[in-house]
């Protein structure tokens, strides 16, 4: 029998069983343990026919009549199947409550085939409503029940691991993140279903290694993987990998490569009318044009990711790139651009909370007061970017506070001085992994 046979006739005599009012306990004799008959109902392979066929009998069910009683289960598995499908739908368009609604409503047990894509779901739920917690303990229930589950071809423990990831990402746990995607990964079955799930984990791979600053071991991820990105249906999904590809060129000094796949995603972005994937790449175009000193094109690719603005929601994107502006504008020496540029990026900031840029915007202010000879008023945005990169834990931007700060103090306060080495020393110590380059735009 195959294992989606075996799984059917175990949802069946687990009904049955559960039916008559009996426990595992009451069908096992000398000839069949109750472990034996748990693994039975949960459809586990390696259980003998001759047990199977036991257990049946000892429940006096026929095999004449166990078709037809597949037949029934499949019917009510189908019908689950299109609650979910619900379910999934009413997310998508915004509407998690009646979702979340819709899953409790949905009485399933424990040994039910689909109650892991429950919590799975309950989990997608929460997440859409920034509840971290209770997504994480939906999500830990699905990936109980699957691991618990011998039937894993629907890929359930790897999209778990999928959104287990996410959910630290949105918290800035990098670490925790990139552990989870290569739980994801590990467990994947290559012949199961979802697909997809596969090359979304290693996409956000990608993105977590750029984050933690692992630039070269980011860039042998994409390069490996690049001669399957052809077959991914999904434009969003494929735009991730040319951003990727695009800005590891970049950070590694290939601008020639990054300016190739930056212009090639804007198309295929233009073609889909993606407007954010577009954004994007035009940020990165900028940025590599910048570091090539083709400053009219730096500056118009980011003015065509401003002109995006109408057309996506991610306020991160604008702060970005008025970030980026800004140090474009300085490069050239046209200091009342960069200075308008850098304070509409911490004035956006500042508004949507975005404190990674907002650290990012007042250190480039700070650098910019600096080269003024303003040393006083630059230590005050330096100082107000160290507490927020400290706050939380941007330990790259908090060595460049620290580092600015020494700079400051140089030949001026011995003491502050030798304080701002001894803390770049202990910052760089904790992140021992954190490659520290002098990377323009690595934000």
């Amino acid at each position: 029998m195959r294992t989606l046979a075996l799984h059917e006739i175990g949802e069946v005599i687990r009904k049955v069983r559960k039916e008559r009012g009996l426990r595992l306990e009451d069908l096992a004799d000398e000839n069949i343990s109750p472990a034996t008959v748990s693994n039975i109902e949960r459809g586990v392979a390696h259980v003998s026919p001759e047990k199977i066929s036991y257990l049946l009998e000892k429940l006096d069910l026929p095999m004449n009549k166990l078709p037809e009683m597949l037949v029934k289960e499949q019917a009510e598995l189908k019908k689950v199947k299109f609650k979910l499908l619900t379910v999934a739908t009413l997310r998508q368009i915004g509407l998690i409550d009646e979702a979340l609604q819709r899953l409790e409503e949905l009485v399933l047990d424990e040994t039910h085939p689909y109650i892991a894509h429950a919590y799975y779901f309950k989990g997608k739920c929460y997440m859409s409503k920034k509840k971290w917690k209770q997504a994480e303990r939906a999500l830990y229930n699905a990936l109980r029940l699957t691991q618990q589950n011998p039937y894993k071809d629907h890929n359930m423990e790897s999209a778990s691991y999928l959104l287990l990831s996410l959910i630290s990402y949105y918290q800035n746990r990098m670490e925790q993140a990139l552990s989870f995607t290569d739980n994801g990964l590990e467990t994947f079955v290559e012949n199961g279903e979802n697909q997809h799930i596969k090359i979304l984990l290693y996409r956000n791979k990608g993105i977590y290694l750029h984050r933690l600053g692992r630039i070269t071991e980011g860039m042998r991820l994409v390069q490996e993987v690049w001669s399957q990105i052809q077959n991914i249906s999904d434009a969003s999904t494929l735009l991730g990998f040319y951003w990727l590809r695009a800005e590891f060129s970049r950070l590694i000094g290939i601008y020639e490569e990054s300016i190739e796949y930056a212009e090639e995603g804007i198309e295929i972005a233009r073609r889909n009318k993606l407007y954010d994937s577009m954004c994007d790449l035009w940020i990165v175009l900028g940025s590599a044009y910048t570091s090539t000193r083709e400053w009219s094109m730096a500056e118009t690719s980011f003015k065509m990711a401003l002109k995006l603005e109408e057309k996506h929601a991610e306020e991160q994107r604008v702060t970005k790139v008025y970030n980026r502006l800004g140090k474009l504008y300085m490069k050239q020496s046209r200091m009342e651009d960069a200075r308008a540029a850098l304070q509409k990026a911490i004035q956006y900031a500042e508004k949507y909370n975005d404190f990674k840029h907002l650290s990012t915007g007042l250190l480039s202010l700070g650098d910019l007061t600096y080269s003024n000879g303003k040393t006083e008023e630059a230590i005050l945005y330096y100082k107000k970017a160290l507490n927020l990169t400290q706050k939380h834990g941007y330990k790259e931007k908090e060595y460049k506070a620290w580092f600015s700060l020494a700079k400051c103090y140089d030949g001026v306060d011995e003491q502050e001085f030798q304080n701002c080495m001894r803390n770049m020393y202990n910052t760089k110590r904790e992140f021992a992994r954190m490659e520290v380059e002098e990377h323009d735009f690595k934000d």
